[in-house]
């Protein structure tokens, strides 16, 4: 197969990564939750490119990376809340919204026609680069068709989407491994839309503010609240005590599969460490989702810390 568009860091990379974002085109790259697809948040038609090569609802906004919290208060209005999460967790896996300022040049499918925008600094080194080169927001989901499982290497955005893509740049397995914690900073509480990373825990013992949580609502308003969402194209069946015949299994810690089962089992953690759980999370799935079992069976992931985020994931990826 012919993988030349897979390339590694160099300075040439950086400035074709820029060069096909000036051009209105996509690119792939790494960031430290999952691979990134990415387009130059100013342009309709490079957003449109987002949304037709992932096939994703027009509902769902898009995040918007920035190198720092002046970037993007460019765009959209600071709030006390908002400051303090930028100070404490950028750059990071946390994702706030905001009020947007009128006439800010962002694309309206950018974000859905809301009134807000969703807003990152990532912590990636070849992805601030090309935001620090480009100086101005790349809108970009995860690099995969929607609702399929995130990709957190440069081969899954490959798997993805081949040679339709000109520049997938490939900076190793994503660290998080999965998307990054969004949070409404509008208010005087943060209130949490999607799990992730950095958890409600981090939040209110760094803050020492009370974190609220609306992942039920009405309208969408971030990425990550569509009810079915990171799924594999087998079926998913998550709190498994013990795992069925023609099945996959990933577990987690001690609960795993004896030595009579005949089927392939991974183990998110041997340890029982949650964040080396999340780090695998994707990748795992993705590979039992290639053998031939029927389905893939999942251990209990405790739900506390980052196994909020894990459950909240592989609650959707079931449905």
């Amino acid at each position: 197969m012919d993988f030349s568009n897979i390339k590694t860091y160099s300075d040439e990379v950086i400035e074709e990564a820029v060069s096909t974002l000036t051009k209105e085109e996509l690119i792939a790259f790494p960031t430290e939750t999952v691979y990134g697809l990415g387009a130059d948040a100013t342009s309709d038609n490079a957003i449109s490119l987002i949304y037709s090569f992932k096939n994703r609802p027009k509902i769902n906004p898009l995040i918007c990376h920035v190198i720092n919290k002046e970037m993007a208060y460019r765009y959209c209005y600071e709030t006390k809340l908002s400051n303090l999460l930028a100070k404490t967790f950028w750059p990071g896996p946390v994702t706030m919204i905001l009020n947007q300022k009128k006439n800010n040049g962002i694309s309206k499918l950018v974000t859905a026609n809301l009134d807000s925008i969703a807003v990152r600094h990532p912590k990636n080194n070849i992805f601030e680069e090309i935001i620090c080169k480009f100086d101005k927001p790349v809108a970009a989901p995860s690099a995969n068709i929607s609702g399929n499982v995130s990709p957190t290497t440069a081969m899954h955005v490959y798997e993805e989407f081949g040679k339709k893509l000109e520049l997938i740049i490939d900076g190793g397995a994503s660290e998080k491994g999965i998307e990054s914690t969004v949070i409404d900073a509008r208010g005087d509480n943060p209130i949490i839309f999607r799990h992730g990373p950095i958890t409600t825990e981090m939040i209110e013992n760094k803050l020492n503010l009370k974190v609220l949580s609306n992942l039920k609502i009405d309208t969408v308003e971030s990425p990550g609240q569509l009810f079915k969402h990171y799924s594999p194209n087998k079926k998913l069946i998550i709190n498994s005590l013990k795992v069925g015949k023609h099945s996959s299994y990933l577990g987690f810690k001690n609960m795993m599969p004896d030595k009579q089962f005949k089927g392939e089992a991974l183990n998110l953690s041997e340890n029982g460490n949650l964040e080396e759980a999340a780090a695998n999370l994707f990748t795992m799935i993705r590979y039992l989702d290639k053998n031939k079992s029927k389905n893939i069976m999942v251990a209990p992931i405790p739900h506390d810390g980052i196994g909020i985020a894990i459950n909240d994931r592989l609650e959707r990826a079931a449905q």
